[in-house]
C-alpha cells in the first residue's frame, strides 16, 4: 500500500514513520522544510496537566492517553534515528500572582495536584518571584525538544526508505468518481492508494472536485527564547501563569505565546515580543538581565471546537490529521497511532471517535 502525506511537520511525520513500521510504502510533500513550520516554532510541552488539568472530556482524555505513549513513542524513535529528542519528564506549576488566584486555584485543582505555599514554591524555583502567592503543582508531565524531534522523525523515515519532497507544495488533488487519486504538486503528479492531509494551518487551502475539508484557520503565536547570565540556573518545572509559559529547553527558556487572528502573518512583532518578556519578567524578576537569542512566530492549525480532526473524509481514500491548536507535539504519538490504524483498515480505538471531521458537515 502507498500512502502520499501531505504535510511534514511532526503530526505528518510521525504517521508516515508509523505507516512505514508497518510495511506501507510512504511518499511525503512538503511546502517547505521538513518539521520547520509550526513544529519548529513550539515549545516542546507535553503537559496535559498544565494544559486541561481539571478538564474531563474528549480532548483531555485523549491527550492523556497521548502523554502515556510518549516514553515507548520517544525511545523507539531514538533507536531508529541515533538521534535524541530530549524527552525529559517533569511537572507543571501553575503560578498564582495574587491571593484571588491563590483562591481559585485551590478551588479547581484536581485530586492529583499540590498548593505550594510562596516558600516551597521558591524553595523548589528560587528564579521566582517572593511577590507570587504560590502555585499549584500538578505531576507527570513531561517535554521534549520539539526541533530535534523534527530532525530524528525525518532521520527514521529516510532510513526506513520514506520518499520525501521538501520545498513542493501540494497544489490540488485529483478526484474521480468520489476517490482520490494523485496530488498535483508544483513539480508534477504524485499517485497513490491512499492520501493523508496533514497540512496544519494550510489544509483548507487546498483543491479538489468534490472536496469539502473542516474548517481550520491558522493562528498566530510569537515566542522568544533567553539565555541566563553565567551561573544562573533555569527552572526546573514547566511554568504557567494567566499570560505566559515559561519552558526550559536545555540552556534556553522559552517564553510563549500570543495568540492572535492574524491569518497567515508569521511577521515578529516588538509590541507582542515586549509584552511578553514583560509578564515573563513579573514572574523571573531577573529576567531583563538575560541575553535575548531568538524571536519567531508560527501558525497553530485551529479548528473552531478548539478539537483535532482525524479521519476519513467523504472522498474514498482520502484523510485528514489536524487542527491540533497548541497541543501537536502532545498529541503526535496518539494521532499517529489512530491514524496509521485507520489508514491500515484497522480499528482506531474509542478516543478517535468524537473528532471525525463529518462533526463539520451540514448534515453533521
Amino acid at each position: 500500500m502507498k500512502v502520499l502525506v501531505i504535510g511534514g511537520g511532526i503530526a505528518g511525520l510521525a504517521i508516515a514513520w508509523r505507516l512505514s513500521r508497518e510495511g506501507s510504502t510512504v511518499e511525503i510533500v512538503e511546502r517547505g522544510i521538513c518539521g520547520r513550520s509550526a513544529s519548529w516554532a513550539a515549545a516542546g510541552m507535553i503537559a496535559p496537566g498544565g494544559e486541561l488539568d481539571t478538564e474531563d472530556n474528549a480532548i483531555a482524555s485523549f491527550a492523556r492517553e497521548a502523554r502515556n505513549l510518549w516514553p515507548s513513542f520517544a525511545a523507539e524513535l531514538e533507536q531508529a534515528s541515533g538521534m535524541s529528542v530530549f524527552f525529559t519528564e517533569t511537572d507543571s506549576v501553575i503560578l498564582a500572582e495574587t491571593e484571588s488566584d491563590a483562591a481559585q486555584l485551590r478551588r479547581r485543582a484536581p485530586v492529583a495536584a499540590q498548593w505550594l505555599s510562596s516558600e516551597r514554591l521558591l524553595s523548589r524555583e528560587p528564579l521566582l518571584s517572593p511577590r507570587l502567592k504560590g502555585a499549584l503543582s500538578i505531576s507527570g508531565d513531561a517535554q521534549v525538544d520539539n526541533r530535534a524531534l523534527g530532525d530524528a522523525l525525518f532521520a527514521a523515515l529516510v532510513a526506513n526508505g520514506a520518499l520525501i519532497h521538501e520545498n513542493c507544495e501540494a497544489l490540488s488533488l485529483m478526484i474521480e468518481r468520489g476517490t482520490v487519486r494523485a496530488v498535483v504538486t508544483q513539480h508534477g503528479t504524485i499517485q497513490a492508494d491512499a492520501i493523508l492531509l496533514a497540512s496544519g494551518a494550510w489544509m483548507a487551502l487546498m483543491s479538489g472536485a468534490g472536496l469539502n475539508l473542516p474548517p481550520i484557520k491558522p493562528v498566530k503565536g510569537q515566542m522568544l527564547a533567553l539565555v541566563p547570565p553565567q551561573g544562573i540556573g533555569l527552572p526546573k518545572s514547566l511554568i504557567w501563569s494567566d499570560d505566559v509559559y515559561l519552558v526550559a529547553q536545555r540552556n534556553t527558556l522559552l517564553i510563549g505565546a500570543t495568540v492572535e487572528d492574524a491569518g497567515f502573518d508569521t511577521s515578529v512583532e516588538r509590541h507582542c515580543t515586549n509584552m511578553l518578556r514583560e509578564s515573563a519578567s513579573r514572574l523571573i524578576p531577573s529576567l531583563p538581565q538575560w541575553r535575548l537569542t531568538e524571536i519567531w512566530a508560527g501558525l497553530r492549525p485551529r479548528t473552531p471546537d478548539d478539537a483535532p480532526v482525524l479521519g476519513g473524509t467523504t472522498i474514498s481514500n482520502l484523510f485528514v490529521a489536524g487542527g491540533q491548536f497548541r497541543n501537536g507535539i502532545l498529541f503526535a504519538p496518539m494521532i499517529a497511532e489512530c491514524m496509521a490504524r485507520m489508514l491500515l483498515g484497522q480499528d482506531p480505538g474509542p478516543l478517535a471517535a468524537a473528532f471525525h471531521p463529518g462533526r463539520f458537515s451540514e448534515n453533521a
